[in-house]
C-alpha cells in the first residue's frame, strides 16, 4: 500500500480548515457551494416573523423532504426593515434567492439587473391558474416573466350597514356607479352626523395615490404612468375623473390629512363613518369584532362602482409577489416559487395574513366560505386591474412621494381638477429629468 506523505496530509487538512472558515462568515443571502450535491438558496417573505413562520416553516420542511438535493435557509425580516435595507444587500449582491417584492419594483435601480427571467422555469399549469388579469397587471412587455404574483388585494367598498338605514339608504343595495356613490355620500352627509367616506391621506402612506388610482383608471382605462414613465391622466376622461374625486372629496372626514388606513377601520366598524375603499386588509379589524362570518355582519360589502352604466370595470389591485435573484440557482429558486404557490401552501400564507383567495381550491376551504370572499374574488377575475404607480421606472417611490402633496391640495379644495393634472404632470417630468 502506497503511503501518502505526511506534508500532503498537513496540506489538506489545512486547505480544509480555510474552506469551513470561509463558509461560517459568508452572508446568509449569498449563494453557498452545493454541500453533499445540494444546493443551497435562501427565501426571503418580509412581515412579523411569528405570522410568516406560522406558514413558512411547516412549507420548507416539506419542500425540502421533497426535493432532497435543495436546502433552504428562510431570512426574516420586517417590511420597515427590508425596505431599509434591500438597496445594500442588492448593490452587495447578498440579498436572498427568492424574494416576496413588490409588483411596481421590477425595474427598480437597485434590483432589476438581478432579476431572474422564470418562464422556461414555472409549471404551465401554475401561470395557467394565475388570473389573466394578474398577469396583465404585473407584467412589464414581451411576455417575460420575472414577478409572480401571489395575493390578489384588489379595492372593494366596505359600509357599515347601520349608517346606510340611518341614512335612509337600503342597506342591500349599496352603489354601483359614481352617480350613485355620490347620491349615497351625500344621504349620509345630509341625514347623520358621520362623514360619508373615509379617505387615507396621511403623509407617507402612499394610500392616497391608490385611492386617486382607482378612479382615474376607471376613466382613462390605463396605468397613471406610462411604459415611457409619461402621465396619461391629462385628457379629457382624466380630467372627468379628477373632478369626480373632488366632488367625492367634499363628504370626506374632516382632517383627512390626519388619517391612515388603520385609522379609518375601527371607525367604520363602530359606525363613526359611512364607508371606506379598502381591501382585505381591514377584515382582521371587523371579524375581531364580529367573528368570521361578516357576511352576518354590519359590515357590507361591494365591488367598485363603474364610471357609469355599461363602462369598464377597473380597480386598483395591490399585489406582492415572488421573484428569483440569481441565475446560478435560478432552477432551484423556481422549484421553491412553484411550491410556494402550490395550492395548500398559498392557502395557509393567505390565512396567515388575511389575504384574497387566488385558486379555486381556497374557496372551497371553509375560511373563504363566505360572499365577501368570493365578491373580491370575482373583482379580481372581471375587472382590468391596475397596480402600483411607477412599474417602468427606476425609482417608482418617487411618484408617490412627489404626487402626494398634489393630491392632498386637492382633497382640501385649495386647487382644482385641472391644477391638480397640470401639477400632477409637472412633478412626473420632474421626476423623469431627475433620471436622465
Amino acid at each position: 500500500m502506497k503511503k501518502i506523505p505526511l506534508m500532503f496530509l498537513l496540506l489538506a487538512f489545512v486547505t480544509a480548515l480555510a474552506g469551513c472558515s470561509q463558509s461560517a462568515t459568508e452572508a446568509p443571502g449569498t449563494t453557498e457551494a452545493p454541500a453533499a450535491g445540494k444546493t443551497h438558496i435562501s427565501i426571503l417573505r418580509p412581515g412579523d416573523q411569528e405570522k410568516v413562520e406560522s406558514f413558512m416553516k411547516p412549507a420548507l420542511e416539506q419542500f425540502m423532504q421533497e426535493n432532497p438535493d435543495i436546502e433552504v435557509e428562510a431570512v426574516y425580516e420586517s417590511w420597515g426593515g427590508w425596505i431599509q435595507k434591500y438597496p445594500t444587500l442588492f448593490d452587495s449582491d447578498t440579498q436572498p434567492d427568492v424574494i416576496f417584492w413588490w409588483d411596481n419594483k421590477q425595474n427598480d435601480a437597485s434590483a432589476a439587473d438581478k432579476l431572474v427571467r422564470l418562464n422556461d422555469y414555472l409549471s404551465p399549469e401554475l401561470i395557467a391558474k394565475i388570473p389573466q388579469t394578474a398577469w396583465d397587471m404585473v407584467s412589464i412587455g414581451d411576455g417575460d416573466i420575472y414577478y409572480v404574483p401571489s395575493t390578489t388585494d384588489v379595492f372593494v367598498i366596505m359600509y357599515n350597514k347601520d349608517v346606510f338605514t340611518a341614512a335612509g339608504l337600503d342597506p342591500e343595495a349599496p352603489p354601483t356607479t359614481w352617480d350613485e356613490l355620490l347620491a349615497a355620500s351625500k344621504a349620509i352627509d345630509e341625514n347623520t352626523d358621520v362623514p360619508a367616506i373615509g379617505v387615507p391621506a396621511k403623509t407617507g402612506t402612499d394610500a392616497l395615490q391608490e385611492f386617486i388610482t382607482t378612479f382615474v383608471v376607471a376613466k382613462t382605462g390605463q396605468d397613471m404612468v406610462n411604459a415611457d414613465n409619461q402621465a396619461t391622466f391629462d385628457t379629457p376622461e382624466g380630467l372627468e375623473a379628477m373632478q369626480f374625486i373632488s366632488e367625492l372629496f367634499q363628504y370626506a372626514e374632516p382632517s383627512a390629512t390626519e388619517f391612515t388606513r388603520g385609522d379609518l377601520r375601527p371607525m367604520l366598524r363602530d359606525g363613526q363613518i359611512g364607508m371606506i375603499i379598502e381591501s382585505a386588509w381591514a377584515i382582521p379589524t371587523f371579524q375581531e369584532a364580529y367573528g368570521e362570518d361578516l357576511d352576518a355582519s354590519p359590515i357590507g360589502f361591494a365591488q367598485m362602482p363603474v364610471a357609469a352604466p355599461g363602462s369598464p370595470k377597473a380597480v386598483w389591485m395591490g399585489t406582492n409577489g415572488w421573484i428569483a435573484t440569481r441565475e446560478e440557482t435560478a432552477e432551484a429558486s423556481a422549484k421553491l416559487i412553484n411550491y410556494m404557490m402550490s395550492d395548500e401552501v398559498l392557502f395557509q400564507h393567505h390565512v396567515a395574513y388575511g389575504s384574497i383567495p387566488m385558486f379555486e381550491y381556497e374557496l372551497e376551504q371553509d375560511f373563504y366560505n363566505y360572499d365577501f370572499w368570493k365578491l373580491m374574488y370575482d373583482e379580481v377575475n372581471t375587472y382590468d386591474l391596475y397596480g402600483m404607480i411607477g412599474k417602468y421606472s427606476t425609482t417608482p417611490a418617487a411618484f408617490y412621494t412627489e404626487l402626494e402633496e398634489v393630491w392632498q391640495l386637492l382633497l382640501i379644495d385649495r386647487i382644482d381638477a385641472q391644477t391638480a393634472i397640470d401639477m400632477a404632470v409637472e412633478k412626473i417630468d420632474a421626476i423623469n429629468a431627475r433620471q436622465q
